[in-house]
C-alpha cells in the first residue's frame, strides 16, 4: 500500500507541473498555484486523509519543513498547496521592516539570553521570537496558513507613529494587570507573562520543558480522575496555629506578628489612591482615539483571518477529529463556570420537588408565623398561602423569564419567588432558614446527581455570603457538611451581593468596612488557626473563587475618583461605586491568598460579574483586578479593552440565553465575534431556573448556539476546553481531563491532548501562532520606542499618550495628574 501511495504521489507531481503564477510582482511573497484538475485535487485529499490516519497514534501530528534557510534573501516565500505545509525561508535575523504573521511562532526558549543594551534589545527580540525551523524542537503542525506581506503588514494600515504609540499604551496596560495578578497570586496568561518579562528584564525565566516527555498511557493517567472514597469533608492538613493578629485599616486586612519568631509573607501594599491612579490611566487609554482605531483594525483583522483559516482548514480539522477513537463532543469535559445555586435546576425539576415535599414532608416545621411567631409546618404554610399540590403547575409557578423581564432586573429578581411568594423561596432556595436549609440541600443533591450521571458535565454553583454578620461563613459551612452537599462534579464559588445600602438602611452595618470585616475576618481566622472554625476549614477546600454580583445597570451615585472616602469612613447611605466594591474585594483576597500560600493552603480567584450592563468603566476595574469575568457583553463597545482581553487571554463566561431575556437579543450577542477573534470565551447557563427547559441546561446552551451561529464541532470543543481552563477545578483534575501538559500553553500544540479534548491540533496551533504574532507586534514596537529614546522625537508629543510613552522609557509609575476627560463609556459597538 505504501508503494502504491508513493507512485500516486509521483504521478500527481508530474501532472501538476511546476509552473508558478506570480500574483504580486512587487511584494515580498510569492504564491505558487499549480494547475490542478478536480480529480487530482480529490486524490491529494485522499492521500492527506491516509496520512492523518497513519499518524493518529501519535499525540501530535508534526512535519519537519525540509526547505533550507538561504543567506542574503530578505524575503519570506510561501508555497500554498492543499497537501503540504508552507515552506518557510527567512534570514537568521528577522527583517525589521517585515513581520511574519503566519510563521509557526513560539515563545522564547529558556536558554535564550538577552543583553541589556537598549540599542540591540529590539533586534535580538526579533531573532528570539523567529522560530528556527531547522531545529527538532520546533516541529510544525500541518495546516494552511494565511500570509500577510508588504511594508504595512505589521501595522494593519496604521502609521509607524500610531503603531508605536498604541504599542506603548497596550504594553503599559498589560504591565498594570500583571502587577495586580502577581500580588494576588491569581493566574495571568503564561504567554503574555513571558513576553512582558522578556521585554522588561531582557532574559527568560528558567523552565523545565515537558515537551519531550513520553506521554503517559491511559492506564497510568486515565481521562477520569481517581474516584474519591471516604468522607469528602475530611481534612488531613491542619497547620499549627500562627501567632499573628488581624486587623482592618482603611478597609484592608493588616497582619501583625505577635512574636519575633513568626515570619509573615511579603504582603501587597496597594492603596485606594494607587488603584484610582491606575484606573484613570486605563480610562485614558480606552478613550484614546488613535488607540481605539488601532485596536478596532486589529480585531477586524483577527476576524477576517479566522474566516480564511476556516475556509482553508475546516476539512483538516474535521479529519483530525474523525480519526480520534472514542472521543467526540458528547464525552469531553465541560464546565458550567457561571451558574447560581439557587437557580441551578430547571422549572419542572423545582415544581416536581415542591410537590414531592408537600406529599412526603408536610409535617416538617419550615418557618415562623410572622403574626404569632409560632412555627408552621409545610402543610400549614401551604394552607396559609391557599395553594395545594394539585393546583400547582409550571404556569402558576411563574419562575421563568419572559419578554417582560427585558431591561427590568427588578422583575427578574421577583422570578426567584415560586408562585410569587417570598416565603416559598425562603423555605426551598435558602441555606439560612428555619429548617437550616434542608430542602435546598436536597434539591441541590438531585441536580448534582444528574451531573454525575452525565459524567462529562461539571459546574461551579454560587453560594451567597452577604456580609451582614460574621456567623454567615460558619453557618454556610455547617449546612454543607451536615447535609453532605458535595459532588466530584462541582466546585463552589462564593458570591457577595453589592447590597451595602440595604444593610445600612436597616442599621445592620455602620460603615462599609463593617461589611468587609464580616466577609473576610472569619477567613483570616480560619487560615491562622484552622481549629477555630473546623467546619469552615473543611468547606473551604471545595471553594475555588469569589464573585461580586448585583444589577450593573444601576447608576453609581458617587463618582469613583480622588477624594472618595475610604472604607472605614464610608458611613453614608448611598451604595459605593462598582469599582469601589471590586477594589476592596480584590485587596483583601490578595492579602488572604498570600497568607494561605504561606500556610500551604490553596488560594482563591476573583471572578466577578462584569460587563453585562452599565458603564464600560466596570470592565477597566476587572481587567486590572480579576482573573476572569462573567458576561463581558460591553466589550463589544470598547475595542481597546476587547483587544487587551484577547492579548491577556482573560476568561469570559458568557450566557447568551440569559442575556437574551435581560439585556441583549441573541442575534446581537458578541460571543461568536469573541470566539472568532480568539478571546478566551466559554458558554455558561447563569440561571437555568429562569432561562432553560431541559435537565441538561449546559447542553441546551451549546445546542442553541450551534444552531444559531452554525458552530462546527471544532468550535464547540474549543469552547468546552476553554471552560475547563477557566474553571477552578484543581490542576490534578484538569490534567486528567485535558492532558498532562495542558498548562503549558506557551508551548502551543504541545499543551493539547486531542485524545482527551477532541480539539484538533490545527486549531490549537492557529490560536497559538496568532496570539504570539500579535504580542510580537506589540512588544517589538514598544521596544523600538525604548531603543529610540524620547518619543517626542518621533512625533508622539502631539498625542495625549506621549506622557505615558515617556514614563514607559523609565519603567516608572505614571504621574497622578493624568486626565480621563472625554471618556463617556459609550463607544460605538463593533462586530455586530
Amino acid at each position: 500500500m505504501e508503494k502504491e501511495i508513493s507512485e500516486i504521489a509521483e504521478n500527481l507531481q508530474r501532472i501538476s507541473g511546476t509552473e508558478d503564477h506570480t500574483l504580486f510582482h512587487e511584494g515580498c511573497f510569492e504564491f505558487d498555484v499549480p494547475k490542478l484538475p478536480i480529480e487530482v485535487k480529490e486524490m491529494k485529499n485522499h492521500i492527506l486523509s491516509r496520512q492523518l490516519a497513519r499518524s493518529v497514534q501519535n499525540e501530535h501530528a508534526y512535519r519537519f519543513p525540509t526547505s533550507p534557510i538561504p543567506n542574503g534573501d530578505d524575503a519570506v516565500r510561501f508555497r500554498l498547496s492543499p497537501d503540504s505545509p508552507p515552506d518557510v525561508h527567512f534570514n537568521g535575523i528577522a527583517s525589521p521592516d517585515v513581520l511574519s504573521l503566519h510563521v509557526p511562532s513560539k515563545t522564547p526558549d529558556a536558554e535564550t539570553q538577552f543583553t541589556v543594551d537598549d540599542a540591540e534589545l529590539s533586534l535580538r527580540f526579533n531573532t528570539a521570537m523567529s522560530p528556527d525551523i531547522t531545529s527538532p524542537k520546533n516541529r510544525v503542525i500541518e495546516y494552511q496558513r494565511v500570509c500577510i506581506g508588504g511594508d504595512d503588514a505589521s501595522g494593519a494600515s496604521a502609521t509607524e507613529d500610531d503603531l508605536q504609540e498604541a504599542a506603548v499604551a497596550l504594553m503599559k496596560s498589560m504591565e498594570l494587570r500583571e502587577k495586580y495578578m502577581r500580588a494576588s497570586l491569581q493566574k495571568n496568561g503564561r504567554i503574555v507573562k513571558r513576553y512582558l518579562k522578556m521585554a522588561k528584564e531582557g532574559l527568560q525565566p528558567p523552565r523545565k520543558d515537558c515537551y519531550y516527555n513520553a506521554p503517559a498511557t491511559d492506564k497510568e493517567h486515565p481521562i477520569h480522575p481517581p474516584e474519591f472514597t471516604g468522607d469528602p469533608f475530611e481534612v488531613k492538613h491542619w497547620p499549627e496555629t500562627l501567632a499573628v493578629s488581624v486587623s482592618f485599616e482603611k478597609g484592608i486586612a493588616q497582619l501583625k506578628s505577635l512574636n519575633k519568631t513568626t515570619l509573615l509573607p511579603n504582603l501587597p501594599t496597594f492603596t485606594l489612591e494607587e488603584f484610582i491612579r491606575d484606573e484613570k490611566t486605563m480610562r485614558m487609554f480606552v478613550a484614546s482615539g488613535p488607540l481605539k482605531s488601532f485596536a478596532y483594525r486589529r480585531l477586524c483583522y483577527l476576524s477576517s483571518k479566522f474566516a480564511l483559516h476556516n475556509l482553508l482548514n475546516e476539512g483538516g480539522e474535521t479529519l483530525e477529529q474523525k480519526n480520534v477513537p472514542h472521543r467526540d463532543f458528547y464525552n469531553i469535559r465541560k464546565v458550567d463556570t457561571h451558574v447560581h445555586a439557587a437557580s441551578c435546576m430547571n422549572q419542572k425539576h423545582l415544581l416536581r420537588f415542591i410537590k414531592k415535599c408537600i406529599r412526603t414532608r408536610q409535617d416538617d416545621y419550615v418557618c415562623l408565623n410572622k403574626a404569632t411567631g409560632e412555627p408552621l409546618t409545610l402543610k400549614q404554610l401551604m394552607e396559609h398561602l391557599g395553594i395545594t399540590a394539585y393546583e400547582m403547575n409550571i404556569d402558576n409557578l411563574d419562575v421563568h423569564a419572559d419578554r417582560n423581564t427585558f431591561h427590568r432586573f427588578d422583575k427578574f429578581n421577583a422570578k426567584y419567588n415560586p408562585i410569587g411568594q417570598s416565603q416559598l423561596r425562603e423555605v426551598f432556595l435558602k441555606t439560612d432558614n428555619y429548617c437550616k436549609g434542608a430542602f435546598f440541600a436536597h434539591v441541590l443533591k438531585e441536580v448534582f446527581s444528574d451531573l454525575e450521571e452525565s459524567k462529562y458535565q461539571n459546574a461551579e454553583p454560587r453560594l451567597s455570603i452577604y456580609g451582614k454578620t460574621r456567623d454567615e461563613w460558619d453557618d454556610l459551612a455547617k449546612w454543607a457538611i451536615n447535609f453532605r452537599v458535595y459532588s466530584p462534579n462541582i466546585r463552589w464559588i462564593v458570591q457577595v451581593p453589592r447590597l451595602y445600602d440595604v444593610y445600612k438602611s436597616k442599621g445592620v452595618v455602620g460603615t462599609f468596612q463593617d461589611m468587609i470585616e464580616n466577609i473576610f475576618q472569619p477567613l483570616f481566622e480560619v487560615t491562622l488557626d484552622p481549629t477555630s472554625h473546623p467546619e469552615l476549614h473543611a468547606f473551604l477546600e471545595h471553594v475555588s473563587a469569589f464573585d461580586s454580583v448585583d444589577d450593573e445597570s444601576k447608576v453609581d451615585l458617587v463618582h469613583f475618583d480622588y477624594g472618595i472616602p475610604i472604607a472605614d469612613q464610608w458611613d453614608r447611605h448611598e451604595n459605593p461605586p462598582y469599582a469601589y466594591y471590586i477594589f476592596y474585594m480584590y485587596a483583601n483576597i490578595a492579602v488572604l491568598n498570600q497568607l494561605r500560600q504561606h500556610r500551604g493552603m490553596h488560594v482563591f480567584a476573583f471572578r466577578p460579574h462584569c460587563g453585562e450592563a452599565g458603564s464600560v468603566s466596570h470592565l477597566i476595574s476587572t481587567f486590572l483586578l480579576a482573573e476572569s469575568i462573567n458576561h463581558g457583553l460591553l466589550l463589544r463597545k470598547a475595542p481597546v479593552l476587547q483587544y487587551l482581553f484577547y492579548l491577556c487571554q482573560i476568561g469570559l463566561a458568557m450566557s447568551p440565553l440569559s442575556n437574551n431575556s435581560l439585556f441583549l437579543e441573541y442575534h446581537r450577542n458578541p460571543l461568536i465575534d469573541f470566539l472568532s477573534r480568539g478571546l478566551h470565551v466559554c458558554l455558561s447557563t447563569d440561571d437555568p431556573l429562569q432561562f432553560h427547559f431541559t435537565k441538561e441546561p449546559l447542553m441546551e446552551e451549546y445546542s442553541i448556539a450551534a444552531q444559531v451561529w452554525k458552530l462546527s464541532f471544532t468550535d464547540m470543543c474549543e469552547l468546552a476546553r476553554n471552560s475547563v481552563l477557566i474553571s477552578g477545578f484543581p490542576d490534578v483534575v484538569k490534567s486528567h481531563w485535558l492532558g498532562l501538559n495542558y498548562w503549558r500553553e506557551e508551548e502551543g500544540v504541545a499543551s493539547n491532548d486531542i485524545t482527551r479534548t477532541n480539539l484538533p491540533n490545527i486549531r490549537v496551533a492557529y490560536r497559538h501562532e496568532t496570539l504570539t504574532n500579535e504580542l510580537h507586534l506589540i512588544i517589538r514596537a514598544a521596544l523600538d520606542v525604548r531603543r529610540n529614546g524620547d518619543p517626542s522625537t518621533m512625533g508622539l508629543c502631539s498625542s495625549p499618550l506621549h506622557v505615558i510613552a515617556s514614563n514607559f522609557l523609565q519603567m516608572n509609575h505614571l504621574s497622578n495628574g493624568l486626565s480621563c476627560e472625554g471618556y463617556d463609556g459609550d463607544e460605538e459597538e463593533i462586530g455586530n
